[in-house]
Order: structure tokens, then C-alpha cells, then sequence
């Protein structure tokens, strides 16, 4: 999927990826920091990162690693957040390998801290879980905002990064694995199905090391400690996912094969493989962006064989990425980064970046609100509160 983006103003779109790469964009006046919006439901936030080490395959993708290696994030409430630190929106390794591939500079811009607490304990036994798995080229930070407002309504989150895939994965012994995937056009995306795949076990891998931690047990590759009040935190009777671009492709492949997922959202991502030919049968709902550079063939004919409950809205005004974190951080950089109005909306769309992120988490969390908690009636008809989201399918 092509993604306009920033270097040096506004640089060219490039496929699949996030932002392009180049020299380090400098800060025109005083650098900013990036914020993450406050959460808006009623519960502090924790988390923890789990470094996890599957030892039935090998990697595909970093050959350093003889088998194939995870990092992962637990998202959650909590009541004591005291004493324990913000954790950063990225690591500070990958945080530096964030600023190299994408243009940026630490002198021009700061990325954000977050208000999940590193390690607190976690409030509540048998929390619906939500799984996330972000797009090509991306972190699993990429939808902390998200995340961490389903966090603090009472979810466990669990955010996932594919190796070798994502942007920039930083291990607990320092080392920053990078993307070795090359990006396809719009018109090729059928070539990612066996990248899926790979996805698909990643996500099933993690699913059976929830169940390890809901027993009392720390798969954590160094045994680091966990926080307290892991064990039966998790209810995996009840698991959803959401996914944003080949996040949502992976997300939608993973309920085909794993009875676990019961529910998906995908932000403006394809249907890819075998999922695309044999459909669902469980609750799926497509977030799409108005903008697009191309359609994505073949979803017509993947919503005629969705076979539960289903829906498909378009939000006016987005792009691609409004479904991320990515236009708070090209909005608050953006007079440090000498942007003008119109460079800005080539990258963010003409949605303001506190809305689209508004509009994201709302609509998830109604979503799995519904399918994991029965309750609510957003989705139920458009909405006079979001008028830009408007229903498309059924």
C-alpha cells in the first residue's frame, strides 16, 4: 500500500512501507515533543514487553536468528501506577533506528512517552484480550493511542511485532533487527500472502504463550519478572483482533485458522490468501480510508463470502495511515518541520490528527465491545457524533 510521507516537507509515496528514508530532516525552531492524547475510559494503564522464543521453527527473515524471535507488549489496567515509570513510545535503540529510516532528527523531534506504567501490577482476573498486529514496515507501537484507550477501558492488549517485517524491533540485549521484506505496489499485493502466513504463526505462537502467562508461567525468553497479577488475568474465551493495512490482512487470516479469535477489525487493510477465497464466518467490520491511491482488488468478492455478522465504513477524509499514530506525530512536528497546510494534508488527509485518532478509538472499541462484551450500539447506524464515518456494507 503506498503511504505519502514526510522528508524533508513532504517526500514521495512509497510502497508498502512507512516513511521514506534519507537525510535527517533538521528542526526549523525549537524542537517539539510529541503527546499521545489522554485515554478516555477509567483505568490507569500498565504494561510490560515479553521478548518470546519459538523453538518449532526458524526465522524466515533474520537469519542472525536461528529460530524465530517475537517482541511483544501487554497492555492493561491497573490501580498502582506509582513508582513505576512512563514507558516510551519506542525503545531507545529503536527509537534511533526510527529517526535514521525515516528522515527525522532527535534535534527537530521528540516521539512520545506513553501513559502505560513499565510493570505495574495488573488490575482484574479474566479481561476480554485484543490482539494487534500493525502493517508492512511498522511497529507495534504504531497504534499505542488505540491501544492504550482500550487498556484503559478494561482490556488486555497484546501488541505484536513481526521481525524482519516491522521497521525497527529492539531485543532485551540491545540488538535492533530492521525491515528485510521490499515493499510491492498496491497492484502486487498478492504477493504478501506468504508473508501472511508467517504473520499468521507469529499470532497463533503468541495466542498458546498468553495461555502459558494465564497459568502462572513466564515465557519471557530472560526470564525477566513479570508483572504482578498476570496469572488468570487473561479471558481467552474471549479474544478479538484488529490489525491496521497487512495488520488487518493478518488479522483476518489468523481467525481463519485459529478458532481462538472470535472477532475482527481491520483498519483499511486487504484480505490475502486463503481467507480472501474461503471467507469468515465470525464477526469482521472494515474501517477503510477515503483517500487511497488505488482500490484493493478482490474485496467485493471477500465481503460476498463473509458469512456473520459484517461491516464496512468509510471515514471521510482519511488516508491510509489516519488509522495510526503517525498524523499526531507529523502534526505536532509539522511547524518545526516548516510544513504548510497543504504538505500536512498530503500526509494526514483532511482529518485533524486528534480526530482521526478519536474516531479510531471509538470505533474499535465499540466494535469489540459488542463481539467480546455484548454491549453497545454505535455500530448499530451512522452516527450524528461522527459524521465523517459513514457505513458502506452490511
Amino acid at each position: 500500500m503506498n503511504h505519502a510521507l514526510l522528508r524533508r516537507g513532504v517526500a514521495a509515496a512509497v510502497a508498502v512501507g512507512l516513511l521514506v528514508t534519507g537525510p535527517a530532516v533538521q528542526a526549523k525552531s525549537k524542537p517539539v515533543t510529541v503527546a499521545l492524547p489522554q485515554p478516555t475510559g477509567s483505568r490507569e494503564i500498565g504494561t510490560v514487553a515479553l521478548h518470546l522464543r519459538d523453538s518449532s521453527r526458524g526465522d524466515p527473515w533474520i537469519k542472525a536468528h536461528d529460530r524465530r524471535e517475537l517482541m511483544i507488549s501487554l497492555w492493561y489496567p491497573t490501580r498502582r501506577p506509582d513508582g513505576h515509570p512512563a514507558a516510551p513510545w519506542l525503545p531507545p535503540r529503536a527509537a534511533e533506528a526510527f529517526y535514521r529510516n525515516n528522515g527525522l532528527s532527535p534535534a527537530a523531534v521528540s516521539l512520545p512517552m506513553t501513559h502505560g506504567r513499565e510493570g505495574a501490577p495488573v488490575a482484574g482476573r479474566e479481561l476480554p484480550v485484543v490482539l494487534f498486529s500493525p502493517g508492512n514496515g511498522a511497529d507495534r507501537s504504531m497504534n499505542t493511542a488505540t491501544v492504550e484507550e482500550l487498556a484503559s477501558r478494561g482490556y488486555m492488549v497484546v501488541t505484536i511485532d513481526h521481525p524482519g517485517d516491522a521497521g525497527e524491533v529492539e531485543f532485551p540485549d540491545g540488538t535492533v533487527t530492521g525491515r528485510v521484506l521490499k515493499p510491492v505496489p498496491v497492484s502486487r499485493l498478492g504477493e504478501k500472502a506468504e508473508e501472511i502466513k508467517v504473520r499468521v504463526a507469529d499470532t497463533r505462537f503468541v495466542l498458546n504463550q498468553l495461555k502459558e502467562l494465564n497459568k502462572g508461567q513466564n515465557p519471557d525468553a530472560e526470564g525477566r519478572k513479570l508483572p504482578k497479577g498476570l496469572r488468570g488475568a487473561f479471558d481467552l474465551g474471549r479474544v478479538g483482533m484488529f490489525g491496521h493495512s497487512a495488520g488487518g490482512a493478518t488479522a483476518a487470516a489468523t481467525m481463519l485458522e485459529d478458532r481462538r479469535v472470535k472477532a475482527v477489525l481491520n483498519l483499511d487493510g486487504p484480505a490475502l490468501g486463503k481467507v480472501a477465497t474461503k471467507g469468515l464466518a465470525k464477526p469482521y467490520m472494515l474501517m477503510e480510508a477515503e483517500i487511497f491511491d488505488k482500490p484493493i482488488r478482490g474485496q467485493k468478492a471477500f465481503w460476498s463470502r463473509l458469512k456473520g455478522w459484517r461491516l464496512h465504513v468509510k471515514t471521510k477524509g482519511a488516508k491510509h495511515n489516519s488509522y495510526t499514530d503517525l498524523p499526531l506525530v507529523y502534526e505536532q512536528a509539522a511547524p518545526v518541520l516548516g510544513l504548510s497546510k497543504e504538505q500536512l494534508q498530503a500526509v494526514n488527509g483532511t482529518l485533524s490528527a486528534a480526530r482521526s485518532v478519536a474516531v479510531t478509538r471509538v470505533y474499535t472499541a465499540a466494535f469489540f465491545d459488542l463481539h467480546l462484551r455484548r454491549k453497545g450500539d454505535l455500530l448499530d447506524r451512522r452516527s450524528s457524533r461522527y459524521p465523517e464515518v459513514q457505513m458502506i456494507a452490511r
